[in-house]
């Protein structure tokens, strides 16, 4: 198996149309943006809360999605808890741009982009509650690309009363078979890979908070995978 070096901007909780911050959201949009380009990146993973809310204008949506396809290069789009005007039937999804992959398949989705050599799993938030596993439904390895598993979730092993939504554990984490985890919900960068199993990281989030990060994948067939945090500035 030969596997071509790969980079990527993984990316998280944009929250773009926020009540509480949407001019700094809109700042961390563009910033991300102008990282695809500065960093030569392959691909682009949004792991979940793209948008804010349900009540999000169509307008902003449409022109975000086509900023996504002006960059040349696959974008992937996994909706999370936040992200309902994606996912509550008014948006017409025939209307994202070519290279935008936006994941809206219940249980999850494997899409191969073989252009660059890359397979994604993932499954979108329909319902933040505890018995939604994010990563429960991951599929094996099915090709020699590089596989990636995108979730939108907290990673916890500690919630003895069943309380937290949409979880993630440690052992699944440590017994996913891939080669890196792009995780959202949390918007601080972190490092939370478990055991011998891929390299799990959040990106943290570009705006909305004192220190705005994303981040950058290295995957390279001798040097294996690493990440590095990109701090944003204001």
């Amino acid at each position: 198996m030969t596997r071509s070096p790969l980079k990527l901007l993984h990316t998280s909780d944009l929250h773009i149309g926020s009540d509480i911050y949407p001019a700094d959201a809109l700042i961390g949009f563009e910033q991300v943006l102008q990282h695809v380009d500065d960093h030569s990146v392959d691909g682009v993973i949004v792991a979940g809360d793209l948008f804010d809310n349900r009540g999000v204008a169509p307008e902003l949506i449409t022109e975000v999605f086509g900023k996504f396809g002006a960059l040349g290069r696959p974008v992937v789009v996994v909706p999370g808890n936040h992200d309902t005007a994606l996912m509550n039937g008014s948006f017409d999804s025939t209307t994202v741009p070519d290279g935008v992959h936006l994941f809206l398949e219940r249980g999850g989705q494997t899409l191969d982009i073989d252009p660059i050599g890359l397979t994604v799993w993932c499954e979108p938030v329909y319902d933040h509650s505890p018995e939604f596993r994010p990563m429960g439904a991951l599929k094996p390895r099915s090709t020699d690309n590089w596989y990636v598993s995108v979730a939108h979730g907290l990673v916890t092993d500690n919630d003895p009363y069943n309380e937290y939504s949409s979880k993630i554990t440690s052992d699944e984490l440590a017994t996913a078979d891939c080669d890196y985890v792009a995780l959202g919900h949390v918007h601080v960068f972190r490092d939370v890979t478990a055991g011998d199993g891929a390299p799990a990281y959040y990106s943290g989030a570009p705006s909305g908070g004192k220190s705005p990060t994303l981040a950058i994948v290295f995957l390279d067939p001798d040097a294996g995978v690493s990440v590095e945090s990109i701090q944003l500035e204001r």
